[in-house]
């Protein structure tokens, strides 16, 4: 993975002109394309922004990006964010219109009365049941009071294999902000190292190690975020970042591909 030209907060922002609430008027970001070309852009209060990690597409229209695939807001619908009594701790990732995802970590000792999920624009739904498949205790599967409108994520039944591409996807606690990180699929080991001083950090036989920052202030990553290849939805995080300086750091993720029959079946189960 290259190391991209850097904004002013070590991640690249884009701008997506939707009405939302008001930025503060003075802000300005610096924007530096691959091209070396920088540009000072301010923004206004009807404007909204969406960060996108190590990818250089606008979100917006741009006719120097015309012909190429863009990246818009409904792309990252998907993900959702777990309240726990009231405090946004996790991600999530919605996979039917009444299921979402997520790490066994954010459901530990918690009953379904003390969650509410959070879609993008604010929309939050109660959890009405708490599923933890027998078949990998690692996840958790929340099934919603009603289902929501926006388009589920689907798993991929393509196998993740070592050197493997595949994106991080993550977002800002209140959704107005996503991020997207390229990275590899590298051997468990470097996982090892990484969560070696967390005792309650296990690597089972359905977990993955995904590569990440060797910067540790650009590791972003919580519970429950998604591993995206072609598309579609290839694993859920399960302990979120642990990043040193200088290292070959490695986040544990849940790989989604083996289990998609299973979790396929479980969803069908829960819609009755």
């Amino acid at each position: 993975m290259h190391s991209p030209p850097v904004c002013v907060s070590a991640l690249c922002f884009f701008q997506l002109c939707l009405a939302a609430t008001p930025l503060c008027p003075d802000c300005q970001i610096h924007v530096v394309y691959p091209g070396g070309e920088k540009n000072v852009q301010q923004l206004y209060g009807n404007q909204r922004i969406v960060r996108i990690i190590n990818d250089y597409r606008r979100v917006s229209g741009d006719p120097r990006w015309s012909g190429k695939p863009r990246l818009q807001e409904s792309d990252f619908s998907f993900i959702a964010k777990v309240e726990i009594s009231g405090s946004v701790q996790c991600s999530a990732a919605l996979v039917a219109p009444r299921v979402v995802i997520s790490s066994s970590a954010c459901c530990r000792n918690k009953s379904h009365h003390q969650l509410q999920i959070l879609f993008s624009g604010g929309r939050k739904l109660a959890v009405d049941l708490i599923v933890k498949p027998e078949f990998c205790p690692e996840l958790c599967l929340l099934y919603l009071e009603s289902q929501t409108e926006f388009l589920p994520v689907n798993i991929s039944r393509q196998s993740l294999k070592l050197g493997h591409n595949a994106y991080m996807v993550m977002a800002s606690p209140d959704l107005r902000f996503y991020g997207r990180r390229l990275t590899q699929i590298i051997e468990n080991r470097a996982c090892k190292v990484t969560f070696q001083e967390e005792e309650s950090a296990y690597i089972t036989p359905s977990m993955i190690c995904a590569k990440n920052s060797g910067t540790a202030d650009r590791c972003a990553n919580n519970p429950g975020d998604g591993l995206l290849m072609d598309n579609q939805l290839c694993g859920i995080n399960a302990y979120g970042s642990r990043c040193r300086p200088n290292y070959l750091n490695g986040d544990l993720y849940i790989d989604l591909t083996t289990l998609q029959p299973m979790i396929g079946d479980l969803i069908q189960q829960l819609n009755g």
